[in-house]
């Protein structure tokens, strides 16, 4: 088993050619999951993946589905074993017909906004603070936030920097001057060098299981009755941009989604049409205390600016 991962990351074969899936810019935690997957696939029966048939890649997906195992769990077996197959050992026969799984589309779970504010005030540490209001402020991924670095933080165009997120691409999402305000205040606090929100081991971010734990213990302690996880506020930031009237376009932008369809199943509608009080009045606010050129993304500035006023 220790062989499966040189065999389908690093090393090559006289027979088969294995490519590199680092080189060709597949996420570590791709390749983490390609590989447990396989190593799954491989236990099962107790073979090299080169020996297991069409067959018996089927049966092994119909024993996932017989222990209730996720769609994106059964999915990723189907995508490591296209890759496997199809691009490593060219055995492509053995993948021939393998259909994916229709994906049951279930409603988003997501926060009111009375519930975000809620959550917050349960927080009493700064660092854990800091951490929810930034991913719910600029609806960060939960890896996006771990990554973060302090020099990602553009105080003066009131930006944040998302560097290398799903999909390698970069993009610029709003700091409001509420999160950079307490922010400023966190860093004063845990002086952190180089990664905004350290982990335990210095010089390495704060990791996603550290990050999730954080989450539910708060959750507990509100007493909101959902089954959440940290990536719930990404949902509610997306929600409530869409409440406020914003372009679906512009929120696919802010979430760094490929697909459209992505942004439209991440966010719930509602409520009713603009409410055209709130937009002046928030489009005066943004624009007497900024620089910032107005755009094509100007009108989620000013809404995030005063939904991010807590």
């Amino acid at each position: 088993m220790s062989q499966l991962r040189d065999r389908f990351i690093l090393t090559s074969s006289c027979q088969h050619r294995v490519r590199d899936l680092s080189i060709r810019n597949y996420s570590k935690r791709t390749i983490r999951s390609y590989v447990s997957a396989l190593k799954g696939l491989s236990g099962f029966y107790n073979k090299c993946p080169s020996e297991i048939s069409n067959q018996e890649i089927r049966n092994y997906l119909n024993h996932l589905t017989k222990l209730g195992r996720s769609w994106t769990t059964v999915n990723i077996v189907l995508s490591a074993c296209n890759l496997l197959y199809r691009d490593t050992l060219g055995q492509d026969e053995k993948i021939q017909s393998l259909k994916r799984p229709k994906l049951i589309k279930k409603i988003p779970v997501v926060f009111s906004e009375v519930e975000i504010e809620h959550l917050l005030k349960q927080v009493k540490n700064v660092k854990h603070r800091a951490i929810m209001m930034t991913i719910y402020s600029a609806g960060l991924r939960c890896g996006e936030l771990s990554n973060l670095k302090i020099k990602d933080i553009d105080s003066t165009r009131l930006r944040i920097i998302v560097r290398n997120a799903k999909g390698h691409k970069d993009r610029e999402v709003i700091l409001s001057d509420k999160l950079l305000t307490y922010l400023r205040e966190y860093v004063r606090t845990y002086r952190p060098k180089e990664y905004l929100f350290n982990g335990q081991v210095a010089g390495k971010p704060i990791s996603a299981s550290t990050l999730q734990k954080v989450f539910k213990k708060v959750l507990n302690q509100s007493g909101i009755q959902k089954r959440a996880s940290l990536h719930t506020l990404r949902h509610s930031y997306a929600t409530h941009l869409m409440n406020k009237g914003i372009d679906l376009r512009i929120i696919q932008k802010l979430l760094g989604h490929k697909s459209i369809k992505t942004t439209r199943g991440t966010s719930i509608y509602l409520t009713q049409g603009l409410n055209v009080l709130t937009f002046v009045k928030t489009w005066w606010l943004f624009s007497t205390q900024t620089s910032l050129k107005f755009n094509h993304i100007a009108p989620a500035m000013f809404f995030h600016f005063a939904l991010a006023e807590f």
